[in-house]
């Protein structure tokens, strides 16, 4: 995302360059932050907090190890877990975050208004039945799914094996698989598909 020469001008402390470089990240890593915190005031302090470090410690950035996204989420994953330890946090809907203008994915482009409110309506959905996931998993999902890791980066950033990364990931799933038919099932109920002596 970013060019060697704006890292190594900002590590000499060029302040244009540092700019460039919040600019060009900061939008990647409040999503990242809104999606494991669900709160946008959290979201924003901790996107600072990891800036500010990262700033400070720019001598230590070593591009052999990985890029600059990469480093800094790392520092902000970290100062997420520490944040959600410190306070439970309250579930937040999809139009509370798609109001930020920091929805977890935008709907494809289309023609068709009825395509899009049921996409719409499934993202919904499935973000709901996220908050509902235990922590461990949730966070395992989020880099998975939304932010495209490998299980050894998701293990690195959560301090656990690949086979635990792994797990998480599908533990998650399987929480996720029973939350929804659990939504279908009372979805159905309402609308007298399924009588209540059916369900077990």
């Amino acid at each position: 995302m970013t060019d060697t020469n704006t890292i190594a001008r900002a590590i000499a402390g060029n302040e244009a360059a540092q700019r460039a470089l919040y600019e060009a990240h900061y939008a990647a890593a409040f999503r990242l932050a809104y999606l494991l915190l669900q709160d946008t005031c959290d979201a924003e302090e901790v996107v600072q907090d990891a800036f500010v470090y990262i700033f400070r410690n720019l001598c230590r950035y070593d591009p052999e190890r990985g890029s600059f996204w990469t480093w800094l989420r790392v520092a902000l994953v970290s100062r997420c877990r520490n944040k959600r330890r410190r306070k439970q946090l309250a579930t937040v809907s999809l139009e509370t975050l798609a109001a930020t203008g920091q929805a977890p994915r935008d709907p494809e482009p289309a023609n068709d208004p009825v395509g899009v409110m049921e996409l719409r309506g499934a993202q919904r959905t499935m973000w709901e039945m996220l908050q509902r996931v235990s922590a461990g998993a949730r966070d395992a999902l989020v880099l998975r799914y939304y932010e495209e890791l490998s299980y050894s980066e998701i293990a690195e950033l959560l301090g656990c094996s690949s086979d635990a990364a792994r797990a998480r990931v599908a533990h998650g799933k399987v929480q996720l698989k029973r939350l929804l038919a659990e939504a279908d099932e009372g979805a159905a109920r309402e609308v007298g598909l399924i009588r209540p002596v059916e369900v077990r």
